[in-house]
């Protein structure tokens, strides 16, 4: 995992993302111990049948892609004039034409470029089944059998990938319970992932701090501590 060894600072407060962090530990803990909450947060979509959500707050999504193929349209305006007036109008259309279709390869270079780009953003609900994202177009419902792959790379960052209904997906996202999404899917679909099997999900030395600023983590949490 990259990024801070404490996120800001040994010495910053505690934070709604810190919050978050701790948790999504207590969470952990219970479904380590075999215990899935029956109550949890209220959500303005339904939930399948036995189905509690866990967590729900605001998420944004980069995607791993290209937005073009490379191909563009080339600019074939042409203007023909005689006279000293002519031919400088001529060499004005010439190169303006130059430097547009110069432009447009350019940019159909970059588009066709696979890197991360900003794709949506909305509310994530975190369920002990998936989760669920609502946008301004839609709700959208992810199980963990959907997705094949997910890490941890940063504080209140994942990035997977999945099958969704249009295809195939790799995703970045950012929210306060990125954390909690990882270690769900993990214990769902991949419970010898290093990062959970280690608890490397957890910020190095965050572990320490939380309990020096007054939040220990739950003591029942597998695995050896961070310190």
């Amino acid at each position: 995992m990259t990024g801070e060894l404490i996120p800001g600072g040994g010495d910053r407060p505690w934070t709604d993302a810190d919050s978050a962090l701790w948790h999504t530990a207590r969470i952990l803990a219970a479904v380590e111990s075999g215990v899935v909450p029956d109550a949890g947060i209220r959500t303005l979509f339904p939930l399948q049948d036995g189905e509690v959500a866990l967590a729900q707050g605001a998420y944004t999504v980069d995607s791993l892609r290209a937005i073009g193929d490379g191909s563009y349209q080339r600019s074939g305006s042409f203007a023909f004039g005689v006279g000293v007036i002519g031919l400088a109008v001529t060499a004005g259309t010439l190169a303006a034409n130059a430097s547009r279709n110069n432009a447009a390869r350019a940019q159909a270079m970059a588009d066709a470029q696979v890197m991360w780009r900003p794709d949506h953003a909305g509310m994530l609900t975190v369920t002990d089944r998936g989760f669920v994202i609502v946008t301004g177009t839609g709700t959208f419902r992810w199980d963990w059998g959907s997705i094949d792959l997910m890490q941890v790379v940063d504080f209140n960052t994942v990035v997977l990938q999945g099958r969704s209904d249009r295809g195939p997906v790799t995703w970045r996202i950012y929210s306060h319970w990125s954390e909690l999404l990882f270690v769900l899917w993990a214990r769902a679909r991949h419970p010898g992932h290093p990062q959970l099997a280690g608890r490397a999900w957890l910020p190095e030395r965050w572990e320490a701090w939380a309990a020096w600023v007054g939040h220990p983590l739950p003591l029942s949490l597998e695995g050896g501590a961070r310190s």
